[in-house]
This record gives structure tokens, C-alpha cells and sequence, in this order.
């Protein structure tokens, strides 16, 4: 963020309140982008006050512990290095962008890494830390205070097509793009044979107006054919001016990766929002098993990004909860398989109340 120097200065600088943290992560840092405490830090039983200076990218086990985002660009280090931070509360600093801003508009929220199904390449880089549409005000969440159209491609229902090379990726339009931009795959096709691997790429060369080439891979193996993908692609660290809320954590937004065979116990993020990746046809349903909550006014949310056919997104519940009509048993949700169907949960204690659905999805 940069300091002001005019004489109107005072007037036009943001309301920062900072902290100077230490990050863990050998990768280089950029302005606006989320961390998280390293909450575990050290040897359980000791008294360890570095679990509250000690910052990660974040994760499925951090995202309950949203520290701040980044106040200027960092380079990488391996032994890691002490970065300054914009903490909860601050007003109108910049915020790291996976989505477009209107001013005064919605609500976005950091995006945690690691909940996919298929692992993550050595050495891909992630893209943990950037702002995406949210659900949940609180600690993580931030609200708009500049209109900023940063991401110049996307799909969010699986509209992009990966080719069988692993690196050839038909979008909609690669109007804007070029060499040296990024593109983030939050999701993609896993065919049994070969799997799309989520992470931020590198784009080598642009070959026409709806096709684009990766500097490296983003299959496992050969797929048995041309893989939907579910992203979006930006040039350079396109950021906006929020305030960052405070308060109760959101617990962060992530993006779930599931094989085209469906089947139990798809892995999810305790809290938040788990945004499930669609453009799939199910060979059976994808079942996410719903755990208990840990304390009560725990909030959890799916949401559907695109279609899917022959079969659905289900989410049962270990325990039975409480349907909307405040009175029903809940044993599961069903029929989240078009784009923006959605169940809205919160933890009241001893079970989790239905408090709204969206869409198509049902509850039972």
C-alpha cells in the first residue's frame, strides 16, 4: 500500500492498523494477499506466545484463525521472514483479488488451499490468500470500497477445456491475456484415468482468440479425454480497497475438487463456505458425511458452481439436525447439482439447524 506523501495525504490514506508478523512459507508474499496463525505452532504443551506472531498461507486446519492480508509485495526466502500485515478492522487497504468488485457491493472472503481430492503437484504454486465471493461476515471477509474488474477470464461452471497434452486450456476468450499472466484451476475433470490438478499456472503463449497454452501440466496422467475445469485468469496482482471485517471468523471459502465417479465422504473445510466445482457428469453421488460442530453459532455452507448431470452433490449429516421449519428431523440435503444451489447450516450445540436452501437443493 502506498504511503500518501501529497498534503492531501492524511485525507486520502486508508485507516491500516498493522502488525508485524513472521511467515513461514518460502514463497514470495503479494500485497493484499490473506494469512492465517499458525495456531499449533511448537510443542503443544508449551506456553509458545509465537502462535499468535507466526503466519502461513492459509488452510482446511488455519481457517479459523485469519491473521490479515499482506501490506506490500514480499519476496521469497527459504528460511522464511518477518512481513508487516493489515489486521482485522483496517479500512480501505488493499486486498488481493480472485473476483471482481463493484464498490459498496457483496461481501469476499479469503480462499484456503489443499481440499482436493487428487494432491497437488511438487512445487505448484498456490493460490491460498486471494479474495473470492464469501457468504460469512467476520474475521477473513471484506467489503468492497472500489469498483476493480481485475479478472479478465473465468469459469465457474466449468465452461474451460483442458486438452489431453495437460497444458493446451480452450476458454472463453483470451481477450487481455498474455504471456507471463495466471491462470488459477480451482477445479477440473477426474475421469479415473487421468485428474485435472488445481493450483496457479503460468500461461506460455496464446494461440487464438479462445486458446491459451500452460508453461507446465496440469494433469496427473493422461486423462482418456479433453477435461472441463472450473478458474479464472488475471494479469499481474490485481487488488482492491476493502475494509477488512472483524469480529467472529468466517472461516474462509475453498473450492472441492470431486472425481466424475462421485461416491462417500467427499473431504470438506470444518466452517466456511466449500464451493463444489461442477461442468460434471457423476457416476454416482458425491457425498460430503457432515460432522458434528465444535461450539455453538458455528456456520457452514455448500455451494453448487456448476451443473451436474445423472447425479448430485448430497451432504449427510453424521447427526441428525433440524430442518428450516424449526421442528422436522434433517438427515441429509439433496439435489445440489446446478449452479448456485446452495444449504445454509449453524451449529446450535447439540445439532445443526437447516437455516436456508437455495435453488434446487432439498432437505430430508
Amino acid at each position: 500500500m502506498t504511503i500518501q506523501s501529497s498534503v492531501d495525504g492524511h485525507i486520502k490514506q486508508g485507516r491500516p492498523i498493522l502488525a508485524m508478523v513472521w511467515y513461514e512459507g518460502a514463497d514470495a508474499l503479494y500485497e493484499g494477499e490473506g494469512l492465517c496463525y499458525n495456531t499449533d505452532y511448537g510443542t503443544a504443551t508449551d506456553a509458545d506466545g509465537r502462535r499468535c506472531n507466526r503466519v502461513e498461507r492459509p488452510t482446511a486446519s488455519t481457517n479459523s484463525a485469519f491473521a490479515g492480508v499482506a501490506a506490500r509485495n514480499y519476496s521469497a526466502s527459504s528460511v522464511g521472514r518477518f512481513v508487516e500485515i493489515f489486521e482485522p478492522g483496517s479500512k480501505c487497504v488493499p486486498v488481493a483479488l480472485g473476483v471482481d468488485t463493484v464498490i459498496d457491493t457483496g461481501l469476499i472472503t479469503f480462499t484456503v488451499s489443499g481440499r482436493y481430492d487428487v494432491g497437488v503437484k511438487t512445487g505448484l504454486k498456490t493460490d491460498a490468500g486471494r479474495f473470492y465471493t464469501g457468504k460469512f461476515r467476520g474475521r477473513g471477509s471484506a467489503i468492497p470500497r472500489q469498483t476493480k474488474a481485475a479478472i479478465l477470464e473465468a469459469s465457474m461452471a466449468g465452461a474451460w477445456s483442458l486438452a489431453t497434452d495437460g497444458i493446451t486450456l480452450t476458454v472463453v476468450a483470451t481477450a487481455g491475456l498474455a504471456a507471463g499472466d495466471t491462470v488459477v484451476l480451482l477445479g477440473g475433470e477426474d475421469d479415473g484415468t487421468g485428474a485435472v490438478i488445481p493450483g496457479k499456472y503460468t500461461i506460455a503463449s496464446i494461440t487464438s482468440a479462445t486458446v491459451l497454452v500452460l508453461s507446465t501440466s496440469a494433469v496427473d496422467v493422461t486423462p482418456a479425454g479433453a477435461a472441463t475445469c472450473t478458474g479464472y485468469a488475471y494479469t499481474g496482482n490485481p487488488t482492491a480497497l476493502c475494509d477488512l471485517l472483524d469480529g467472529e471468523e468466517s472461516g474462509g471459502v475453498e473450492f472441492l475438487n470431486v472425481p466424475n465417479a462421485g461416491g462417500a465422504s467427499q473431504p470438506y473445510m470444518v466452517g466456511g463456505v466449500s464451493y463444489v466445482c461442477g461442468g460434471l457428469t457423476l457416476g454416482a453421488d458425491a457425498d460430503f458425511t457432515f460432522a458434528q460442530g465444535s461450539l455453538p453459532g458455528d456456520k457452514k455452507a455448500f455451494v453448487c458452481l456448476g451443473i451436474m448431470t445423472t447425479s448430485d452433490v448430497t451432504v449427510d449429516l453424521a447427526t441428525a439436525g433440524i430442518q428450516i421449519d424449526g421442528s422436522t428431523a434433517l438427515a441429509e440435503f439433496n439435489a445440489i447439482d446446478a449452479a448456485g444451489d446452495a444449504a445454509f447450516l449453524e451449529f446450535h450445540g447439540a445439532r445443526w439447524f437447516a437455516k436456508d436452501l437455495v435453488g434446487g437443493a432439498t432437505q430430508a
